[in-house]
C-alpha cells in the first residue's frame, strides 16, 4: 500500500477509536522485539513505545549488509501479517531507499478495541573495513 493511502486509513481509524491499552501496547512491543531479534536479519534492534498516536510502537534496526532492502521489506511485511497484526484489522506501508527501509503499520484488535500503530526504520549496517596487510 502506498504511504499516502496508509496515512489516510490510519487517520480514519484514529478518528474512530482510541489508542490501545498499555498492556496491549507492551504486548505488541515485546512480540515485535522478539521477532526482530530472532529473525537473523539484524545486527542491532531497539524497540520502544511512545505517546505519539502515529507511532505508538517504534523500532530502529540495522540489517546485515548481505541483505537487500527488498529482502528486509518482504520479511517485515511477512512478520507483520503473520505474527504481529491483530486478526480483526490491519494495514501497513513499506518504502525503501538505498540502505534504508521504512515500515509503518496500524492494527486494531476488535470493533470495540483500541488501535496500535508501528513505525520502524531499518538501516543497512556497514561492512567492517579490513585492516591493511602489514608490510
Amino acid at each position: 500500500m502506498e504511504m499516502l493511502q496508509f496515512h489516510r486509513m490510519r487517520t480514519a481509524i484514529q478518528v474512530n477509536a482510541s489508542p490501545g491499552k498499555a498492556e496491549d501496547l507492551e504486548s505488541v512491543e515485546g512480540n515485535l522485539r522478539e521477532l526482530l531479534m530472532t529473525s537473523g536479519l539484524f545486527e542491532e534492534v531497539e524497540v520502544d513505545h511512545t505517546d505519539d498516536p502515529d507511532q505508538l510502537v517504534i523500532a530502529l534496526c540495522r540489517f546485515r549488509p548481505f541483505y537487500t532492502e527488498r529482502d528486509i521489506a518482504a520479511r517485515l511485511e511477512r512478520m507483520w501479517s503473520d505474527r504481529v497484526r491483530y486478526p480483526f484489522w490491519g494495514a501497513h506501508s513499506v518504502s525503501t531507499a538505498d540502505g534504508f527501509v521504512e515500515f509503518e503499520a496500524a492494527t486494531r484488535e476488535s470493533q470495540e478495541g483500541g488501535y496500535i500503530t508501528v513505525h520502524m526504520v531499518a538501516q543497512q549496517a556497514s561492512i567492517p573495513a579490513q585492516r591493511p596487510a602489514s608490510a
